[in-house]
């Protein structure tokens, strides 16, 4: 028997995962959450190119996991856009090749997609019964991969995201970003207060898909977020606050701002098919005390 197929110190049998892009922001909350009730192979971009599909063919042969977690995306509405490319091969392609590996080989395969999928329409939560409309490259080769992981693998989950926040040593996403900002010394922030959504804490995602592996939910399409929808500017403001950094947060429009790609203005989010995560304010408040190191003293 493998080794890498056994609980040694227990002698209790554990599924294998395999995570792609474990050490990213989603990537190392689920490496922590699943670790206890798996057995967690990660592999990042140190491990392999997940634009060469030689490789991840490779990969996924050589270790025979039960399930393929893969957080691998090319991120970012301007960055599909100057790159359109790139874009399809890691958004829609890689995660098609994936599925049909998955199918080959009996793997369950989780992917994960976006709130970029929809348009501004609704003007409500948009849900699990919702039609994809994106209006960017990043929100269409998200929706591309979404439909080549469905045709192509019957045992998927499909797990649509919103904003996130966490613990995460890059620092190129909105929060964080915008933290670095202010300890670098930034004495104020201006922050677009007419883009909505609902921010989702990382850890919160993790533990609650930790929890759908285990009890099996049923395969499909999800959405996973905190309770709550928000503009960007109140998010950041919450968080300066919690935090006690003596900056200002001032309110500005998106359209104030250098962009290229048209922009999900009103994107909150929520499930008919599962429960919901908890409130976003009560996410932020633990995401704070860690980063503080309050946590770590209950």
């Amino acid at each position: 028997m493998p080794l890498s197929r056994c609980r040694l110190d227990v002698g209790v049998m554990l599924k294998t995962i395999l995570l792609l892009g474990h050490t990213g922001k989603l990537g190392s909350a689920l490496y922590g959450s699943l670790s206890s009730d798996y057995l967690v192979i990660g592999k990042n971009s140190r491990d392999f190119d997940a634009a060469n599909f030689d490789q991840v063919t490779w990969l996924v042969d050589e270790l025979r996991p039960d399930i393929i977690i893969n957080t691998v995306a090319f991120m970012g509405i301007d960055a599909c856009e100057l790159d359109p490319e790139r874009a399809q091969l890691i958004n829609t392609l890689l995660p098609g090749h994936l599925a049909k590996l998955a199918a080959k080989l009996g793997i369950t395969l989780v992917h994960f997609s976006t709130d970029a999928v929809f348009n501004d329409d609704k003007k409500d939560y948009y849900t699990e019964n919702d039609i994809p409309s994106p209006l960017n490259m990043y929100g269409i080769t998200k929706h591309g991969g979404e439909c080549l992981v469905r045709s192509r693998c019957r045992q998927h989950y499909i797990f649509r995201v919103p904003l996130l926040f966490g613990e995460c040593s890059k620092k190129s996403q909105f929060v964080e970003k915008m933290l670095e900002f202010l300890y670098a010394g930034q004495k104020n922030i201006r922050v677009s207060s007419d883009l909505v959504s609902s921010p989702t804490y990382t850890f919160d995602l993790a533990d609650n898909i930790t929890q759908m592996l285990l009890n099996e939910t049923p395969f499909g399409t999800y959405h996973l977020a905190n309770e709550g929808k928000v503009s960007l500017f109140e998010l950041m403001a919450e968080i300066v606050a919690l935090l006690k950094i003596e900056a200002t947060v001032e309110k500005a429009s998106y359209m104030d701002f250098p962009f290229i790609g048209t922009k999900n203005t009103f994107t909150p989010m929520k499930s008919i098919k599962t429960a919901g995560l908890r409130p976003w304010q009560k996410a932020v408040e633990d995401y704070c005390r860690r980063l503080t190191g309050d946590a770590k003293n209950g």
